[in-house]
């Protein structure tokens, strides 16, 4: 029911790529995307107007791919301003957006035949779950922010990149505690998917555009059609994946039962311990014998 909840529900689950897409990466809401950076963004940036650039950055050398970024974007100054939304937790994600950022900064100074007046580049990644963060001080907070600076003094000789995640696994709060904009918007990404409606605390005009540009019935009709393709293909590229992960463990588990038998434990113990039945662990003795 849930998966059909995310393509036949009110409005859209911003946390899918196709969700993502239909919102962010439309350029019709472009003013929707310069609201959200300038309130994610760090060290008081801000972005005056937003022209949407080539999503694929290629590779400079045939031993270096091209990357793929889920939504590309430039100020009227030059600055480069990078969206990536995670689902779920990656491994090496925080090396991929650094490695992505780079990748967009120093294409600046290839389209310029090797000048360094290089426009600075921020990354915003929009995660679903977080990351699993070493030390204190981690509880409270759900939005993060990297850059070049000198340890000792926290100099910043000048914007080069900037990465900024938003954690939304970590953020809890209800609407009525949430008294910031920075809060709302985390609030609606978060929550925007399951709802049928447009909450009495989320007044501001933003918000009643960012609504409207998530429900699904405002689509036309070839941007529907495109919205349902994706979410049918991402749902199921889930189960694939979902499925993999149950062979996965019951593999495990079957290794471990041919394991239990050979130390002599007895069928109705190997089945317990492994939660595979007992037909299973017999046709597995059998195997052995």
């Amino acid at each position: 029911m849930k998966e059909e909840r995310e393509v036949h529900g009110r409005y859209v689950n911003i946390l899918t790529d196709a969700g993502f897409k239909a919102v962010f990466g439309d350029r019709r809401n472009a003013d929707l995307l310069r609201e959200f950076l300038n309130v994610v963004l760090p060290g008081g940036r801000k972005v005056e107007s937003l022209e949407f650039s080539t999503t694929e950055i290629p590779g400079f050398t045939p031993e270096h791919r091209s990357i793929r970024l889920d939504l590309r974007c430039r100020d009227k100054d030059g600055t480069t301003f990078i969206v990536e939304m995670q689902k779920y937790r990656q491994i090496d994600m925080f090396k991929r957006c650094v490695s992505y950022a780079a990748k967009a900064y120093d294409a600046q100074m290839v389209l310029e035949k090797g000048s360094y007046d290089i426009h600075p580049v921020y990354l915003v990644g929009i995660l679903a779950d977080d990351f699993y963060h070493t030390g204190s001080g981690w509880e409270d907070t759900h939005v993060s922010n990297y850059t070049f600076l000198e340890r000792r003094t926290h100099e910043l000789l000048c914007e080069t990149i900037s990465i900024t995640f938003v954690e939304l696994k970590r953020f809890g709060k209800p609407l009525d505690y949430c008294d910031s904009l920075l809060d709302k918007w985390c609030y609606v990404l978060k929550h925007v998917g399951n709802l049928d409606g447009r909450p009495d605390g989320l007044g501001q005009r933003v918000f009643e555009r960012f609504f409207e540009a998530c429900e699904i019935a405002r689509f036309d009709g070839d941007k529907k059609l495109s919205y349902e393709r994706e979410m049918i293909t991402e749902r199921d590229w889930r189960a694939i994946k979902e499925c993999a992960r149950e062979d996965g463990a019951t593999e495990a588990k079957t290794q471990i039962a041919r394991n239990l038998l050979r130390m002599g434990m007895p069928i109705q113990t190997v089945a317990e311990a492994t939660g595979l039945s007992s037909s299973q662990i017999e046709s597995l003795q059998k195997e052995a014998d």
